[in-house]
């Protein structure tokens, strides 16, 4: 079997900083716009077998910056996390008002469900899920729009790397990573490019 190309691209900037965007279906900033001009022309010059997105507003507007005869499969596996109740709140205001929470999460983060929002193994599975399909695809070349989160996550799993070193990744918006992938694992040949 011959090695995939997996292009992890995540969506441009959203106005945002620092806050929790999870489930919330915002636009691109016009920044965010301005983040994916570089990325998506070259990915317009790859020629993908595969095109996998987030039906998130954010990766939809991202992936129609793109040139690119292949369909658009858009998965809901492929969404961000819903952080429940942090959903556009920073972690400085959390902490004061759900100190709680924030306590289980760094205690228990297998067991941990954001308040009023998605538990981390149920975003494990879903993880899980993008991964078998990425390594299942008889696609050789494929991109797949998404989230940081998702990306980081993704990188975990694809490289064999335990999943709590997730925060090893820094993902930019509008950058894409690279991983070449075969039976045995990932290999990752790129970080936060921009073409």
């Amino acid at each position: 079997m011959h090695d995939k190309q997996i292009y992890l691209l995540r969506h441009g900037d959203t106005g945002l900083k620092q806050q929790y965007v999870g489930s919330s279906d915002v636009s691109l900033s016009p920044q965010g716009v301005d983040d994916i001009i570089k990325s998506c022309s070259y990915l317009s010059t790859i020629d993908f077998d595969a095109v996998l997105c987030s039906p998130m507003k954010r990766c939809v507007q991202t992936v129609a910056q793109l040139s690119c005869s292949c369909p658009v499969q858009f998965l809901d596996f492929l969404r961000e996390i819903d952080f429940g109740r942090w959903e556009k709140k920073k972690f400085v205001d959390i902490v004061q008002t759900d100190k709680t929470a924030v306590d289980l999460w760094v205690n228990n983060p297998d067991t941990f469900t954001f308040p009023e929002g998605e538990s981390l193994e149920n975003f494990q599975q879903r993880i899980t899920t993008a991964a078998q399909y990425l390594h299942r695809s008889k696609a050789k070349t494929i991109l797949v729009v998404c989230h940081g989160g998702v990306i980081r996550h993704l990188l975990c799993n694809l490289l064999k790397i335990p999943k709590e070193q997730y925060l090893l990744f820094e993902i930019q918006s509008g950058s894409f990573s690279i991983i070449r992938l075969h039976e045995e694992g990932g290999v990752l040949t790129g970080l936060n490019h921009r073409g």
